[in-house]
């Protein structure tokens, strides 16, 4: 077994990244023996660094620098995860109002761009983008508004549904009926009753 050592990383985000030293298959090792645990993307962190949004953060933002040409937010899945925690999602999701050119990517981590300045939108204020770790992410209530009025696949309405039970949900119903006549709130507005008729009916449930 390769001894770990963090004088092992040359990145100043206490990240293990592949081929610097360790190669992949080495890696995946020592993350079955339990030395490593997996972050975004193809990074791993050290098993006893504590899991916190700002550490999760970190391995965003090391993904970012290498797959965004200028300044980005992390959207959507990515976000989430930085709130949640969890499995990483599969897929690198950010905007920039910077175009991106067709530079190799899927070495690192697939991902989906969004041409949209955050910084630039008229429905955002300011608490609405927070920085964490060194990352501009999208707050939890802007998190879950882009994950169902934009987000097609059951995951991104899942990580909507738990990252909506932190957070009032009356609050996300007023903010939501704010922006009503903004393109997607209509849809973003139904997915929000239909999470809550969900979470009210199991909490109406009997337990076994």
């Amino acid at each position: 077994m390769v001894f770990l050592a963090l004088d092992s990383i040359t990145n100043h985000y206490d990240l293990y990244v592949p081929y610097d030293p360790f190669s992949p298959s080495e890696l995946s090792a020592m993350t079955y023996h339990g030395l490593l645990r997996p972050q975004f993307g193809p990074y791993y962190v050290d098993v006893t660094t504590p899991d916190t949004p700002a550490q999760r953060a970190k391995a965003v933002r090391l993904a970012g620098e290498r797959l965004v040409d200028g300044d980005w937010t992390a959207t959507m899945l990515t976000a989430a995860w930085i709130h949640l925690g969890g499995q990483a999602p599969e897929m690198f999701e950010a905007s920039t109002a910077n175009y991106q050119g067709t530079r190799s990517r899927s070495k690192i981590i697939p991902t989906a761009f969004r041409n949209i300045d955050y910084l630039q939108r008229s429905d955002i204020v300011d608490k609405d983008l927070l920085v964490i770790g060194g990352t501009v992410v999208t707050s939890p209530e802007l998190t879950v508004e882009d994950l169902l009025r934009g987000g097609r696949t059951a995951r991104h309405y899942d990580c909507a549904k738990e990252l909506a039970c932190l957070l009032d949900v009356s609050d996300l119903q007023q903010r939501f009926h704010h922006k009503r006549h903004f393109p997607g709130m209509d849809q973003a507005i139904q997915r929000l009753d239909q999470l809550v008729s969900e979470s009210n009916a199991l909490v109406a449930s009997p337990q076994d």
